[in-house]
């Protein structure tokens, strides 16, 4: 039931870095990621200097509690190895899709694509299209600082929903970083990803 890994997720050191040719654009605050923090009650604010955004809680929250849903694109794995790994050529469609991201100041990166279960791969890059889930730094599942964690499919009100979802793993006090494992190859993300 958890979430396989998650390709590559780094925050690097500013909002305004570039996303072509490993640059990060600068977000928009009116951008959907940022409005749905602030309706879930998530502050968004620079975490450190290496790792730049990260998510925090605004107040106590429980082990068991439900924390959010990483919302974005979800592409085909076709889809990524054209438009992040250079191991498919970039159809028409993928090329309109860079044109609009770039268009919009959003980035094409890859850093924000998670890989389900069942193939199928979320991208939450665009700021636009995606949840405040993003913003969420890595840390090791085990070690103290690690709070959150990702499942895949859960069941709610006899919905199932295929995002993923996360979950308080133990107490978060309010003002803590909330931070999740990305998985075993977020320490070598770029070179496991051209090997896919």
């Amino acid at each position: 039931m958890q979430v396989l890994s998650l390709l590559v997720v780094f925050a690097t050191t500013t909002v305004a870095v570039a996303a072509l040719h490993g640059i990060r654009p600068s977000l928009s605050t009116g951008s959907l990621a940022h409005r749905s923090a602030a309706k879930a009650g998530i502050c968004i604010k620079v975490a450190s200097k290496e790792k730049g955004l990260g998510a925090f809680a605004t107040c106590d929250l429980k082990v068991g509690d439900y924390i959010g849903e990483y919302k974005g694109e979800k592409l085909t794995r076709r889809q990524v190895q054209a438009r992040y790994w250079g191991k498919q050529a970039k159809n028409r469609q993928d090329l309109t899709w860079e044109a609009s991201r770039l268009e919009r100041g959003q980035g094409v990166t890859g850093n924000y694509v998670l890989e389900m279960k069942d193939g199928s791969f979320v991208d939450a890059e665009d700021a636009d299209r995606s949840s405040w889930c993003r913003f969420m730094n890595h840390a090791t599942e085990g070690s103290n600082p690690c709070n959150v964690k990702a499942f895949d499919r859960i069941r709610a009100n006899g919905d199932l929903l295929v995002f993923p979802q996360f979950f308080a793993i133990r107490d978060i006090q309010a003002g803590e970083e909330l931070l999740w494992d990305y998985g075993p190859h977020s320490d070598v993300a770029q070179s496991w990803n051209a090997s896919k």
